[in-house]
């Protein structure tokens, strides 16, 4: 995909992308350095058996109100997964296709957080508007993924709930 001028005066998504992409520079916790993330978690549902989640890395934009999390699927299965389930349908209806369906909690205040939805009604998280989106993952793989939430700056650890999947509680901002 290529990003014009004129693909920023049509669609508002990718300047708020860009926009809070950019901003979430000052603070984030990444496994990959060796920072203490907590580990994978297990599926718990009959389509996700096989599958684990992890959060890879969470960072916060210097205003403190935005989180952006990466996370990935891994698959231990013989089999390719497509991964159904991930749309959120019930609480808020996003266009298009994505994994709107994963969301995080407070634990403090048990407050549940939904993706950013941009003023077109889509989530601001992987899906088809993602250079790289994975429906699928395949056998013995991992496919990675991204979710962006709007909170309150005083959070300072949330759990990660990805339908399907044991929650990842404990996962500390910085």
């Amino acid at each position: 995909m290529v990003i014009t001028v004129r693909s920023f005066r049509k669609n508002p998504l990718i300047i708020l992308t860009c926009t809070a992409i950019l901003s979430l520079a000052s603070s984030s916790v990444n496994a990959e350095n060796g920072e203490d993330l907590p580990g994978p978690a297990e599926g718990n549902e009959p389509e996700s058996q096989g599958l684990t989640v992890e959060a890879k890395k969470i960072k916060r934009n210097e205003g403190g109100n935005l989180i952006s999390i990466d996370w990935s699927i891994s698959n231990e299965t013989d089999s390719d997964v497509a991964l159904t389930w991930l749309h959120e349908k019930q609480t808020y209806t996003y266009n298009g296709d994505y994994y709107s369906g994963v969301t995080i909690v407070d634990p403090n205040t048990d407050t549940r957080h939904h993706p950013l939805m941009d003023q077109s009604g889509e989530c601001v998280c992987a899906g088809n508007t993602s250079s790289r989106f994975y429906n699928q993952v395949v056998s013995g793989g991992e496919s990675a993924y991204w979710s962006l939430f709007s909170t309150p700056s005083d959070v300072e650890t949330l759990t990660l709930e990805v339908p399907g999947f044991e929650p990842i509680e404990d996962i500390p901002i910085d």
